[in-house]
């Protein structure tokens, strides 16, 4: 006769093997999007095959922004490897800076596209260092795009504004 252990084990088991067949049967419908689950990432075999990604710039310093305005920041990015890219991800650090809609489709090799981020600047004075990430399936995988601002707002001592 099996133990109370023995049949709660197997309950248990036959519950997640259920649950597992009926996760792995729900699907959006839709077969137009990448995500990240088509990415493979090669070993150090494959590297020389591999996307690789390569900017124009990693950095923006846009200087003074008035409180309250909205700003967007252009980031050049090329596919200096030798298989097409899929940019997953843009993660930016904070709620003030949104990563506008990219291009979700492979870039090829050779190719350029520009990854937008848009920053809102608060309403108070003081230096804004944020920055987004980006996630590929390039080497390296993920690349971190920053920049700076300096906020002016309305209470900014004049020593600010005339230095």
């Amino acid at each position: 006769m099996k133990s109370r252990r023995q049949v709660m084990w197997a309950v248990q088991w036959a519950a997640f093997v259920l649950g597992s067949f009926w996760l792995t049967s729900c699907t959006s419908g839709s077969t137009e999007s990448v995500d990240s689950s088509f990415i493979h990432l090669p070993g150090e075999s494959g590297a020389t095959e591999a996307p690789k990604m390569s900017w124009d710039k990693k950095s923006i310093d846009l200087g003074l922004v008035a409180a309250g305005e909205k700003r967007d920041l252009q980031y050049l990015l090329t596919n200096s490897g030798n298989s097409p890219m899929v940019i997953t991800q843009i993660l930016p650090t904070c709620g003030c800076t949104v990563a506008k809609d990219w291009d979700r489709s492979p870039l090829p090799p050779g190719e350029s596209r520009d990854i937008t981020l848009s920053f809102q600047a608060g309403e108070q004075t003081k230096k804004m260092e944020e920055s987004a990430t980006v996630v590929s399936n390039a080497i390296p995988s993920s690349v971190e795009l920053s920049f700076t601002a300096q906020i002016i707002g309305p209470d900014t001592p004049s020593s600010l504004l005339n230095p």
